[in-house]
This record gives structure tokens, C-alpha cells and sequence, in this order.
């Protein structure tokens, strides 16, 4: 599949930015969406998503260290946007249900999808109500739940805004949207400028990069409203560097969201984005 129009404002103008392997990286000139060309197939990515999370408990100990400070951080705004009202939550690729522990432990009651199997059945193993395939496969009614989280997925989707309208449609009235994203490009872009060759995007596994804008406006499109962006924290690595550098951008986000009053986002760290879907329809 190749995007002769951007998927999320249609434009055909688009700027390439490098390739990686047989794909091309491409920027829309009207808003800034990045994203690959051509699409790798649906088998492709069924079986490259297989292998995508590790299954030997080091490294699934490793990762749950990776991504203690994002979870607990997000939970804590989940509860403070729902006044403490413990409902009914959705992660979307859930990995080894880490997250959903969190949630179900603070009262929630948790449910997730995940399309790894290996993943999947670690999740399960702890007594967690997970779902393999995808959220198309499962077929939920209209307004079933009271937030959905979506930690490092939008970019692994090749339809991401078909993805978003349907989780808006499971949503409950005025039920909340979290959403975890890198922001790649910058830096890309920044490192091209010295010549420092790099795979950062993470092709194919990524399949487009969102900026706060980008995300927006694809959020907008799918009826969500109450759009705020903020660092949400930093991941923590296992290398020594790779820990250091994410800890210390993140350190350096939240100061400068901090002091500029929560207007200033830097460019090429990962963000958290909350919406919420309308109370009443809009006509």
C-alpha cells in the first residue's frame, strides 16, 4: 500500500526526508505528518509484531523498569481527570500488562489487546483479561469504556486514524483518550544537518512519527475535544547511555514545560496526549 495523499489531511505534498531499507520517509508539507512508503503488507506486520517484544524474563524484567515511571505518571493523570472514579479501562497493545497491573491494583477494572503471543500469555498469566488480534477483531459495543490508552502504538498502525474512530466510538460519553508517541523527526533531522548517519524512525516497526500537532489534528478529525500534550516522563533503558540521555531530556522537558506554564514542548522526545470524546454529539 503507498500513500499518494497524506493519511491525515489528504494533502499530495510531501518532502522526502531519507530512506531506510526499501522505504521511503516522507513529510506532508501542510501538516507536518510523517510516515512510510510504501506500507509494509498485513502478513508482514502480523509476523514482524511476533518477534517485536523479547520472551525471556530478563529482558521482560527490563522492560517493565523501562516503563515504570511512563505508567505510574500516566495513572496518575488518568485518575485525577476521572475525580478518582474507577471505571472501565482498555490498553491497547499491552505488552506483558504491566500497565493494566497498575490500574487494576488502584481499583480499575482492566482489559487489554495484544497481538504478540508470547506477550500475551505473560499478561494472562496473572490473572489479566487480555484479548489477542487487534481492537478491529474485537468487536466491542458503542461507549463500552470509560478510558482507553494507547502506550507506544499509534506509530505501528498503518490506518491510525481509522484506529482512533474506532476507539472513539467505544468510548463512553466525555470518557478519556490517552495516547504515549515518540517524536522523531527533530532529531532526524538535527543529526542529518552533522551528516551522523542513524535509524532512529525504527522502520518498519514504525510506520510514521506524530508531533504534538500532527496528533492533534488527527484526534480533532476523529471527534475527540479537551486535546492537552505534556512529557509525561521518560522512558529508563537498560544501557547506561541510552538511560542517562532519556533521563536527562526527560528531566529537561518537564523543567521547560514547567517554567514556560505548560506552553513549551521540546521537539524529538516522546509526549503523552489526553482527549476526550464529546458528551454530546455534535451535528
Amino acid at each position: 500500500m503507498t500513500y499518494e495523499k497524506c493519511y491525515i489531511c489528504g494533502s499530495g505534498e510531501k518532502s522526502f526526508i531519507k530512506k531506510e531499507g526499501r522505504w521511503d520517509i516522507v513529510e506532508c508539507k501542510v501538516c507536518s505528518f510523517v510516515y512510510i512508503t510504501p506500507l509494509p503488507d498485513e502478513q508482514f506486520l502480523k509476523l514482524h509484531y511476533q518477534q517485536y517484544l523479547p520472551a525471556d524474563a530478563v529482558s521482560i524484567a527490563q522492560w517493565r523498569a523501562m516503563m515504570a515511571e511512563i505508567f505510574r505518571r500516566s495513572l496518575n493523570v488518568i485518575e485525577s481527570e476521572s475525580n478518582y472514579k474507577r471505571g472501565t479501562l482498555l490498553d491497547i497493545g499491552c505488552g506483558y500488562g504491566f500497565f493494566l497491573e497498575k490500574a487494576r491494583q488502584k481499583g480499575w477494572r482492566v482489559f487489554g489487546i495484544e497481538p504478540c503471543d508470547h506477550a500475551r500469555e505473560y499478561a494472562k498469566s496473572k490473572s489479566l483479561d487480555i484479548e489477542e488480534g487487534n481492537l478491529f477483531d474485537r468487536k466491542y459495543l458503542d461507549e463500552t469504556f470509560d478510558v482507553v490508552t494507547l502506550f507506544y502504538v499509534l506509530e505501528h498502525l498503518p490506518e491510525p486514524l481509522r484506529y482512533l474512530k474506532e476507539v472513539y466510538r467505544i468510548l463512553k460519553p466525555g470518557g478519556l483518550l490517552l495516547a504515549r508517541v515518540p517524536h522523531t523527526t527533530p532529531i532526524v533531522k538535527i543529526l542529518r544537518l552533522f551528516g551522523i548517519r542513524n535509524r532512529l524512525y525504527d522502520v518498519p516497526s514504525h510506520l510514521s512519527d506524530f508531533s504534538p500537532r500532527t496528533l492533534a489534528r488527527a484526534l480533532e478529525k476523529t471527534g475527540f475535544n479537551d486535546i492537552h500534550t505534556f512529557p509525561g516522563g521518560a522512558t529508563r533503558p537498560h544501557p547506561l547511555g541510552a538511560r542517562m540521555i532519556s533521563y536527562s531530556s526527560g528531566l529537561l522537558a518537564d523543567f521547560l514545560y514547567i517554567i514556560s506554564g505548560k506552553r513549551l514542548l521540546v521537539p524529538g522526545v516522546s509526549k503523552t496526549t489526553i482527549a476526550r470524546k464529546r458528551k454530546h454529539s455534535v451535528s
